[in-house]
């Protein structure tokens, strides 16, 4: 049996009011959204979990994603990021955990891998932008530790994934422009919200084509 100790866990919520269906399965490239995260995400981890926003939406994720990825839905009824962030981190078999969303095709693997290697010893790393402004997602978290804060977090009614960063103690920040040398135009945070990003990115893959 394989060791686990790198679970990914892509939150993937629900239907985009811009894009007209679930974010995930947006095709980019013939290919659904949520697969480009899969592919990033398979080099750097143990497992993978998908966290959808309801049992329905499951069988649709189970249909284009690879046999050995999970699809979990959310664990509460609450719509919040928190609910996916626990739902996932219920699930992990791994010690570590690394959080991304199912809307950021470009991310680059070396970025989780640093993540991951700055937290081993504490509790997570994070992200932040030279304005102090902290990004929540890519994330990486000590999966026990942080469930149990997060649970703490739920029950007192803070849902912002923010939140756990802002206050989770033994977390490490990670400025943004410090990551310019693995990814010089920071093309791993483009998400994909409206149909224009959605035509930039497709813009953006024809060099690689």
């Amino acid at each position: 049996m394989v060791d686990i100790t790198r679970t990914g866990i892509i939150l993937s919520g629900g239907q985009s009011s811009r894009l007209g269906h679930d974010k995930g399965l947006v095709e980019l490239e013939d290919k659904p959204l949520i697969c480009w995260v899969i592919d990033q995400l398979n080099s750097v981890t143990d497992e993978i979990i998908i966290v959808v926003g309801s049992d329905k939406m499951v069988p649709r994720y189970w249909n284009v994603v690879p046999d050995e990825v999970r699809v979990i839905p959310d664990c509460y009824p609450e719509d919040s990021p928190i609910i996916g962030l626990i739902s996932g981190l219920k699930e992990a078999r791994g010690e570590y955990a690394a959080v991304c969303a199912c809307d950021m095709p470009f991310m680059d693997p070396r970025i989780l891998e640093l993540m991951f290697c700055i937290s081993y010893g504490l509790n997570g790393t994070y992200i932040v932008k030279q304005n102090g402004w902290i990004e929540s997602i890519p994330s990486v978290y000590h999966v026990s530790n942080c469930l149990e804060y997060a649970e703490i977090l739920r029950k007192l009614g803070e849902m912002r994934i923010r939140k756990v960063l802002e206050t989770f103690p033994d977390t490490v920040p990670i400025h943004l422009n410090k990551l310019e040398e693995l990814d010089p135009d920071l093309n791993s945070f483009i998400d994909i919200d409206t149909a224009d990003n959605l035509n930039d990115a497709k813009l953006m893959m024809k060099p690689r084509n």
